[in-house]
């Protein structure tokens, strides 16, 4: 409560003026969890929740289509039949929009958007969604390094401005989901204001002082880029709130709302009370504890709403922990002390884990519903999905029996103690870590799980770097389609097999075909393939496929309820 009464009263308003103000939203998520707000770096809920509503794309999606696309900073949506896709599907031209102005007036052109898509390339960040275009764009995701196979001579060739109001994009290969993915995460923003917060000057001399800068260090840590979204970011209260106001220069007209306030409140129960309250007009997707949901949309003066989401939440195994400055990995040694850094490279191990868990008590106990069982990474609603698809089930036989063939006997013999990860102020996560806890120390005494809250921005810096052991994640679709699960989850250069460190080639050749098959049977049967390999290896555990639940006050209309851009602000307005 004093965390948000904190933020509205820094803008002069009041905390029943804000009540009151059907010109001002106040949101609530989880926790202050912004590390940052760089496009090059940012790849999670909280800083994408921020950028959709401040930047624009070259196109963007329509209401709550996640596979329908309309023209944001483009003025149309390139086809075939208006020559916007050429060359077998390898070439896409955007002409921009006319008159369209970033949010302090200024003029965009095509140069904003060539640097702003090569600005991601440069970067190409360790924890940033540079590989989303890269993989189209040349073929594959592998990051760009200073003297690899890519430098910036490709990168301006891929990336063309041929007048002002003309971009061509040239890409390896066809790519199926590739307008999907531009309207996912396509930023588009001010070259000259980045240069003017010393940023990269968009020239070949200078990007390799660029690549793989460290996070924190650019000018977009406490504030995003000039954008031409129908909000403006108006400032950062650490470790409190996000203020966004109206962009009075928006190219449609502008929006309803001309203020909005998201403040992040650690406590499920304080974030719940600001909405029983009216303190909270509206709780951003996921800031209510699927446990709660059905609770708090009984409230008098609150609304919930279900939908099918695309968002898969599993737990995740370091097959080889970097344990350098941290003390997780314990004595190092199978001594009942801590484990080796290796611990998870054993099968054996990674299987006991999945039959540990008892999903059943998961989606009926913890989500109370809101969720279905998923232990493969086609999820419902995207083409390949399977119900009848393998599942594990919580089996103490089974997990037994693989323990005990862990490490040729050790690891039953000698036990483990092992901390496991959730993010601040995920309940949820919590409670299925707790199951995980309760259900492994009941195998053998030997056996010691500690659960251990992190910052959420710290989840995801450590497990970049190798170093968090166990923890519960989730993963939200960037576009509509398998790949986008398939290609995180379990290709050699995703995002989840670089974090524990899991490298499958030969996957990786099947993912590359499935997503350049143009025909859909011929895909489904490819994902079928893949997902088989990823169940039956383990190398991570996807648990379950989350609804999408939507949480405000009655007198909050316009809501839409997209699966990719979860909220988006322009259409919300308040009675």
């Amino acid at each position: 409560m004093k965390k948000t009464l904190l933020a509205t009263l820094a803008l002069g308003l009041g905390l029943a003026s804000a009540q009151s103000n059907k010109n001002v939203l106040t949101a609530v998520t989880i926790e202050p969890a912004w590390s940052s707000f760089d496009p090059a770096y940012c790849y999670d809920s909280a800083c994408s929740n921020i950028l959709d509503n401040t930047l624009e794309g070259l196109i963007g999606f329509a209401g709550d289509g996640a596979s329908t696309f309309a023209p944001r900073v483009a003025s149309e949506i390139p086809s075939v039949a208006n020559g916007g896709i050429t060359n077998g599907g390898k070439t896409y031209t955007f002409k921009i929009r006319p008159g369209i102005k970033f949010s302090d007036g200024s003029p965009l052109t095509a140069q904003d958007v060539e640097y702003s898509l090569e600005r991601l390339l440069v970067y190409s960040t360790e924890t940033g969604p540079a590989g989303l275009l890269l993989e189209p764009i040349f073929g594959s995701a592998d990051l760009i390094r200073k003297g690899g196979k890519v430098g910036y001579a490709e990168i301006d060739k891929a990336i063309e401005a041929r007048d002002n109001s003309t971009v061509v994009i040239n890409l390896q290969k066809a790519f199926s989901p590739f307008l999907a993915t531009m309207a996912a995460y396509g930023y588009i923003y001010s070259k000259a204001d980045a240069i003017k917060n010393n940023d990269w000057a968009g020239t070949a001399a200078t990007w390799e002082a660029f690549n793989n800068k460290a996070e924190g260090t650019t000018g977009y840590l406490k504030k995003a880029p000039l954008g031409t979204g129908p909000f403006a970011f108006e400032r950062l209260n650490e470790g409190s709130a996000v203020i966004l106001k109206r962009n009075d220069n928006y190219w449609r007209a502008p929006a309803k709302l001309e203020r909005v306030i998201i403040t992040g409140i650690k406590d499920d129960t304080t974030r719940i009370q600001t909405l029983r309250t009216g303190e909270s007009d509206y709780a951003l997707v996921g800031a209510i504890p699927a446990a709660q949901f059905n609770t708090v949309s009984q409230l008098p003066g609150v609304t919930g709403a279900k939908k099918p989401g695309l968002t898969l939440i599993g737990f995740f195994m370091t097959h080889k922990i970097n344990g350098e400055g941290t003390n997780y990995l314990g004595s190092g040694k199978l001594d009942g002390k801590g484990i080796p850094s290796t611990f998870f490279s054993d099968i054996n191990v990674r299987k006991a884990f999945a039959y540990s868990f008892d999903y059943g008590s998961m989606v009926k106990d913890v989500l109370q519903g809101n969720g279905t069982q998923q232990n493969s990474v086609l999820v419902q609603g995207l083409l390949g999905y399977n119900k009848t698809s393998p599942k594990f089930k919580f089996d103490k036989t089974l997990a037994t029996r693989y323990f005990k063939a862990a490490a040729k006997g050790q690891v039953w013999a000698n036990g483990f103690t092992l901390p496991v990860f959730y993010n601040a102020g995920n309940s949820t996560r919590q409670r299925g870590l707790e199951i995980m806890k309760r259900n492994i120390e009941s195998l053998n005494p030997k056996f010691k799980l500690e659960i251990r809250e992190l910052p959420f921005a710290q989840i995801l810096s450590l497990s970049a770097a190798n170093k968090l052991t166990v923890w519960f994640g989730g993963w939200g679709a960037d576009f509509a389609d398998p790949h986008t699960f398939a290609q995180p989850f379990l290709a050699p250069d995703g995002n989840y097999p670089l974090n524990i460190v899991y490298r499958n080639e030969a996957l990786g050749k099947l993912i590359d075909q499935a997503v350049s098959e143009p025909t859909p049977a011929n895909r489904v049967k490819l994902y079928s393939q893949i997902a088989k390999i990823g169940f039956n290896e383990v190398p991570l555990v996807p648990v379950y496929q989350a609804l999408s639940l939507s949480i405000n006050r009655d007198n909050v209309v316009g809501r839409q309820f997209n699966p990719i851009s979860q909220d988006y602000f322009y259409p919300v307005s308040k009675n």
